[in-house]
């Protein structure tokens, strides 16, 4: 029996189910995206799972990763240890609630720096501009932040 680690197992897993599912193997950036890790992660990790002669693939081909275990030692995908990849973040729409609702019942909202605007973010209804932002933010979770907290006021 192939001795691999919890998140050697998980990737197993995923490959295998995504297989299943799909018809073909999945690519590294479905393995990014699930795991929400680093392309460069996503391919170290491939590159071990070869080395240990838990897959084969064809380097330069895309989607040839094959398992070469049988199904039977595989574990259960999402049956993760501690150390695995952690649960998923809050949804956007349970995170910013006021900005779900301002973009599908009132209006529209543009983020970004242009020539026609001096700020980061504006709020937009049928009547033209709603609210402007600073000219600048250190994080975008800042200017989801002062965002959402303003939208707040705007639907009072």
């Amino acid at each position: 029996m192939s001795s691999f680690t919890p998140k050697q197992g998980q990737y197993l897993a995923f490959i295998h189910s995504y297989t299943q599912v799909h018809g073909l193997p999945p690519a590294e950036a479905d393995l990014q995206r699930y795991f929400r890790v680093s392309p460069p992660s996503v391919h170290q990790m491939i590159i071990t799972l070869a080395e240990r002669g838990l897959i084969s693939r064809e380097p330069g081909m895309a989607r040839s990763i094959r398992i070469s275990l049988p199904v039977e030692q595989l574990p259960q995908l999402g049956n993760k240890g501690a150390d695995s990849t952690p649960s998923a973040p809050p949804s956007f729409e349970t995170s910013y609630p006021m900005i779900t609702s301002w973009v599908t019942t009132r209006g529209s909202i543009e983020i970004g720096q242009d020539d026609n605007s001096r700020s980061m973010v504006r709020v937009l209804d049928e009547g033209g501009m709603a609210w402007e932002g600073k000219t600048a933010y250190m994080t975008l979770d800042a200017l989801f932040a002062d965002l959402e907290a303003n939208l707040s006021k705007l639907e009072l």
